[in-house]
């Protein structure tokens, strides 16, 4: 039988509709499959709807949330941006990618995807929009807070830290500690095991200082986080259905629920009885009690709220529990208020709504003539680009714990110990064995040169500006006679920090104090990077001898914070380049590193090894590259801004490197053998126009005068 084009027709769409038939069976068996949070399967599924529907949107999206869910930002990003290619993208795809975006710290482009959200939502996209500046911001603000690594954090979940007088008590989902009786998980949704541990505040990984808070008979496996009050035995515990390593708070989700419990000696508690304002068909969770035991905050996504989670609060009156009070819409907003610690003044929060640098930030509020003032953000060092949450304060100390999935942690969630900053004063002076040309006062300098910058400046605006009298000629032509004598140097109105200090006596800033923050190449903005930070070392002499071998993968920083010296690979400017070198480093026996994400800060930095790489490179100028011992180099000029040093000018003179002392960046050359070739380089920077281009000696990282 001969087939006309109208079976052949027939027959294809025929096909074609058992197809997509196919493919969206597939895509509801990983929609259910999404509901109940099998993220794993949902991609799955949704990967073989798409094999047999490539123009599946829905199905591109629900993957690309599965990763989002799963913490995994970068794959979840990938299928994002496949969506691009398609036409009549769901409405709120800009908005959602751009929430995506802001957390891994990609402002820029999630402002962008804010703006075109604007067509739908002006308000939303407006105000997410202008978070994103208030994030690159107060990301390059200094920092208020130290932040390190906590020894519990497994290569798990671990979450919830709370106090318990000398103790920290988390919840857990290690699997690298086994009780002496297996008990099964009473979850219905996963066998993760999540427990409580209670480990000593000053935990250095010592097996003996970690143990399990209840007893196997106790232990339900599906509880965390819990807040004791501060003196009273009394605590609230929050039973959840959390899955290791995936996003804890789902807008409408149902399976949080509140309870109270009497505390006994150890920390373990027992007689937990729910709280009576548990709702069915809503969750109720993260309680935190005041020191008397007698004020209940928490949070839940109940009906009649602000937003999604909201925060709540209930007090303790003749023998029983008052109804719950919304704290309003100076706390909650339209997003999700979660994680509320109250420590008798303060209440601490985290909202994923809120201006803040990412996902969940940390917000400190109290209550002033009876209202709740304004939230104020924690800013850079307590919040990142991604979840901040569970803070908690120390009473007895000024430390605070959280939680945080931030990139380059130890496991999915980490706990994080916070010290406020001791403020730094970094001071300029002379030093004694110097001699400092007696016209020259290098404050003074700059004072005059200010001065007389601004005041040329509004002498050249008022000429500009000033209108002509068009009936007096004379006038006329005595400004064009005037502005013919006196020819204008636009040179002249460069702000204060474009002077060249070489041009006025840069020798005036002393060496004494001078840190290396660059070899072969500049630091000069202050943009957002990748480091990996290896270690926090408390002793007065940092010994780097542990980390020297790391520097095939990157330079190492040393920078000093509070009583600490940090001590940080990189820097990268690649996320993905960032994660695989993290990979590397712990495959090589430092476990503990994690990745940050930071403001270029050179003033913060010193260079202690030079990445390999950077050698390398500068190997092929034909310069020495040592970079320790006793070596002769050239210091060329001082600079308030090293925006205006010319790189072009002398970088075929030796290799150039960078120097900090306080707000001052000092310019060095170096890669000479010998006293003789560092002579005749600084005879070449002076004809370059460095007139105060001299020898200096560097002993080890210590800069010296001849």
């Amino acid at each position: 039988m001969q087939l006309t084009s109208r079976h052949i027709v027939s027959t294809l769409c025929v096909f074609f509709s058992l197809v997509t038939l196919s493919a969206q069976k597939q895509f509801i068996k990983a929609e259910r499959q999404f509901e109940l949070k099998a993220f794993d399967l949902a991609i799955e599924n949704a990967k073989k709807a798409i094999e047999k529907d490539p123009t599946c949107i829905e199905c591109h999206r629900l993957i690309a949330e599965s990763f989002r869910m799963m913490n995994n930002n970068v794959d979840a990003a990938i299928w994002y941006r496949k969506m691009e290619r398609f036409q009549n993208l769901p409405s709120d795809y800009a908005f959602n990618y751009g929430l995506l975006l802001k957390r891994m710290g990609q402002y820029d482009k999630a402002k962008k995807y804010f703006e075109e959200y604007r067509i739908i939502d002006d308000e939303a996209g407006q105000y997410f929009a202008a978070s994103c500046d208030f994030a690159k911001a107060a990301l390059s603000a200094e920092k208020n807070f130290e932040l390190n690594l906590f020894g519990v954090s497994s290569k798990n979940t671990d979450f919830g830290p709370t106090i318990f007088k000398d103790k920290i008590v988390f919840s857990s989902f290690r699997s690298d500690i086994d009780r002496d009786v297996q008990v099964k998980s009473t979850s219905p949704i996963q066998n993760d095991k999540c427990q409580f541990f209670i480990a000593d505040n000053n935990y250095k990984k010592n097996r003996d200082d970690l143990d399990f808070l209840l007893r196997d008979d106790i232990e339900t496996y599906n509880m965390g986080p819990m807040h004791y009050a501060a003196n009273a035995p009394i605590c609230a515990v929050t039973k959840h259905n959390f899955r290791d390593g995936e996003k804890q708070i789902f807008t409408n989700d149902l399976e949080l629920s509140l309870y109270l419990a009497e505390v006994n000696f150890d920390g373990s508690f027992k007689e937990a009885i729910p709280f009576e304002y548990n709702e069915v068909g809503s969750a109720t969770g993260f309680g935190t009690l005041n020191p008397s035991g007698n004020i209940l905050y928490f949070s839940s996504n109940r009906a009649g709220g602000v937003g999604g989670f909201d925060i709540y609060v209930s007090y303790f009156k003749n023998g029983k529990w008052t109804y719950p009070e919304n704290l309003g819409d100076k706390v909650n907003t339209a997003g999700n208020e979660i994680t509320p610690f109250f420590d008798g003044h303060t209440l601490y929060y985290s909202s994923d709504y809120m201006t803040g640098l990412g996902g969940f930030d940390v917000f400190k509020t109290s209550v002033t003539s009876g209202r709740w003032i304004t939230p104020i953000n924690m800013g850079n060092g307590v919040n990142s680009p991604e979840d901040d949450y569970y803070f908690t304060k120390d009473p007895k100390a000024e430390s605070y714990y959280l939680t945080s999935n931030r990139l380059g942690g130890r496991g999915n969630h980490d706990i994080y110990l916070v010290h406020k900053l001791v403020p730094e004063h970094v001071e300029l002076y002379m030093a004694v064995d110097e001699t400092i040309p007696e016209a020259i006062d290098i404050e003074e300098s700059i004072a005059a040169t200010t001065q007389e910058a601004t005041a040329r400046k509004v002498n050249l605006e008022t000429r500009l500006e000033t209108p002509v009298a068009a009936s007096t000629q004379d006038n006329v032509n005595e400004t064009t006679e005037n502005t013919e004598k006196e020819a204008i140097n636009f040179s002249d109105l460069l702000p204060p920090k474009a002077v060249d200090l070489n041009r006025m006596n840069s020798k005036a800033i002393s060496l004494k104090g001078a840190k290396r923050v660059a070899f072969g190449e500049v630091i000069r903005s202050s943009s957002n990077v990748y480091f990996i930070q290896l270690a926090a070392l408390f002793s007065t002499e940092a010994n780097m001898d542990n980390f020297m071998s790391l520097s095939e993968y990157g330079s190492l920083y040393k920078v000093k914070q509070s009583n600490a010296t940090k001590v940080k690979l990189g820097y990268f400017f690649d996320e993905y380049q960032a994660k695989e070198v993290l990979r590397q480093v712990k495959a090589s026996g430092h476990n503990d590193a994690f990745i940050t994400y930071e403001v270029l800060n050179a003033a913060k930095l010193e260079l202690v090894t030079v990445s390999d790489n950077n050698v390398n490179n500068a190997a092929y100028s034909g310069y020495t590259t040592a970079t320790t011992g006793t070596n002769y180099k050239i210091r060329l000029a001082s600079y308030e801004d090293p925006i205006w040093f010319d790189t072009n000018k002398i970088n075929d003179v030796g290799v150039i490197e960078q120097w900090s002392k306080g707000e001052w960046t000092i310019f060095v050359l170096s890669g000479y053998k010998n006293l003789q070739e560092a002579e005749l380089a600084r005879v070449a920077a002076m004809n370059r126009g460095f007139a105060d281009a001299e020898i200096v000696i560097d002993r080890n990282g210590i800069l010296e005068k001849m």
